[in-house]
């Protein structure tokens, strides 16, 4: 059905987190599509403010932050009952919107299968990183609640 299907995990939300895992088992059933695990942590300027952008990028200190999430990362999927030939695992630096959507057009995803928690007034039915990635894919998005 699905050939590659990308899905973004935020690191700090282990109950959500548990219930896209069981989608993702489901959907791995129907014709062993590549699923991509995604991670976003966001930079030093996103964090704490643009007055940080002025400032030297420390790469090694980068480097240990994308190190960390990765283990982050394999420890979330790390019982995920999908054969593993069939996953892939990434985590990135930035804007979690722009690092999802552009990490689904480099591996050509038909589906993106993302989280939504807490929502408020401002975001309706979603949360913000969601509501994004929902109004500006350009593939099919499916949302777990």
């Amino acid at each position: 059905m699905y050939k590659k299907i990308l899905v973004p995990i935020d690191l700090l939300e282990d109950e959500l987190n548990q219930e896209i895992l069981k989608h993702i088992e489901a959907l791995a059933q129907l014709g062993s599509p590549e699923i991509h695990f995604f991670s976003v942590i966001p930079s030093v300027e996103l964090f704490f403010g643009i007055e940080f952008a002025a400032l030297p990028e420390n790469h090694k200190e980068s480097a240990e932050r994308s190190i960390l999430a990765m283990r982050a990362l394999e420890d979330i999927i790390k019982n995920v009952k999908v054969p593993d030939k069939q996953i892939t695992c990434k985590v990135s630096i930035g804007s979690a919107k722009d690092e999802i959507l552009d990490y689904a057009q480099e591996i050509n995803a038909d589906l993106i299968i993302v989280g939504s928690h807490h929502p408020s007034t401002s975001t309706y039915l979603l949360g913000s990183t969601a509501s994004a990635i929902v109004r500006h894919a350009k593939t099919s998005v499916f949302v777990i609640r």
